[in-house]
């Protein structure tokens, strides 16, 4: 994936988190569990892609020196 993306992805993701958390003290005592997974799970995709978006690893015996 781009790396280009990661930080998009985390303040997506971020943003999401804090709308989830606004989302559920603004309606306290009666907290709807359908909109609260409809906003989770877009969360989720964007903390998903922003961890696809690291490079990967090289094994430890692969560089030259």
């Amino acid at each position: 994936m781009n790396t280009k993306f990661r930080s998009l992805y985390l303040v997506l993701g971020f943003g999401g988190l804090l709308l989830l958390i606004y989302h559920a003290i603004a309606s306290y005592p009666e907290i709807n569990p359908a909109s609260v997974l409809a906003i989770t799970l877009p969360d989720m995709l964007f903390f998903y892609l922003a961890y696809r978006t690291y490079p990967a690893e090289e094994p430890s015996g692969s560089r030259v020196k």
